[in-house]
């Protein structure tokens, strides 16, 4: 993830990584929440999985607060 994301803000330069997933996938966000993703909102009942309505969490990260969390490992050079 942390490759993934560093391939963002460096190669692509872009300042802001958004994503989505599923309220349920609490690995997923645990793993997001480790890069620095934070929570932004929340899509009420956006997903439906057979029968059941699900929350969608949003999250995002930006390029600043990436290279201050991970000191010079990914930083641009």
């Amino acid at each position: 993830m942390k490759l993934l994301v560093s391939y963002g803000f460096n190669l692509l330069n872009l300042n802001s990584i958004m994503l989505g997933t599923i309220l349920f996938n609490e690995r997923a966000i645990r793993c997001y929440q480790k890069v620095g993703f934070k929570e932004i909102g929340r899509r009420r009942q956006a997903r439906l999985i057979g029968k059941e309505k699900y929350d969608v969490v949003l999250m995002d990260l930006l390029a600043e607060e990436f290279v201050s969390l991970l000191g010079n490992s990914f930083a641009k050079t």
